[in-house]
């Protein structure tokens, strides 16, 4: 596969124009644009030049999650998964904060308007040290969930690529958890939709199936699911159990 003699981005055949950094690639083919170029949405080169050199920000990463979200199976195609993953998690974090931040708004407005509902409305502290060590549970998130998804990969994906390539993937798929700026149903959205993208993304990154790309992603949701309604389970058969010994 050609390279970028300047990014080391894997170019294509014939291309003239590098789609990730924009430099000439020195192909001698005549009139061939680079992927993307012609897209009605301007979306040109992986990450929609969020991890190229040039592109100023916010554009770049406004342009990035757009195409993250409306074009997955083209974004995540091109994608340079063989470059450092800087960018990617900056991207993350960047969208993770976001969503906690409206996350803190909207649970803020909800205990103003319903105070007699909110749980610890009396110390606001709590839901600040929430907001501040998002960025760090954000991260554990990235880390379990790229170990996850990549030992799946592993097993089920025909040709699969390294664990860079699972981290990127997990990374831009977090793009839709900024619709909680839209209260109560935002998130459910967001993770619908993420999950989503994280199919197409492992489909592409690791070159699969759609099918065994939706088993690796779904699997883990459903034993978390399956985990979580076991221990709700148990929790009220001993508190069932507890207040049994109690009336007796």
């Amino acid at each position: 596969m050609p390279a970028c003699p300047h990014c080391g981005f894997d170019t294509g055949e014939g291309a003239a124009t590098c789609p990730l950094c924009g430099s000439r690639t020195g192909s001698s083919a005549a009139g061939v644009t680079a992927p993307g170029a012609g897209s009605p949405r301007g979306v040109a080169g992986p990450a929609a030049g969020w991890e190229a050199p040039r592109g100023t920000f916010p554009s770049n990463l406004v342009a990035t999650w757009r195409a993250s979200l409306f074009e997955p199976a083209a974004f995540f195609r091109g994608l340079p998964y063989g470059a450092p993953l800087a960018r990617p998690v900056l991207y993350y974090l960047i969208v993770s904060v976001t969503s906690a931040f409206f996350v803190l708004l909207w649970g803020s407005v909800s205990d103003s308007i319903f105070p007699s509902m909110a749980l610890g409305s009396s110390e606001p502290v709590g839901p600040l040290l929430q907001f501040f060590f998002e960025p760090f549970g954000a991260l554990i998130a990235l880390g379990v969930g790229t170990l996850v998804l990549h030992a799946l990969a592993l097993v089920l994906a025909a040709e699969p690529r390294g664990i860079r390539a699972t981290a990127r993937v997990f990374c831009y798929a977090w793009g839709p958890s900024v619709f909680t700026i839209v209260p109560v149903l935002g998130w459910i959205v967001g993770f619908v939709w993420s999950v989503v993208l994280l199919v197409v993304g492992v489909r592409e990154a690791h070159r699969t199936t759609g099918g065994r790309a939706a088993v690796i992603v779904v699997t883990p949701i459903l034993v978390l699911l399956v985990a979580v309604l076991l221990l709700i389970a148990l929790l009220v058969a001993l508190g069932l159990m507890a207040g049994g010994v109690l009336d007796w």
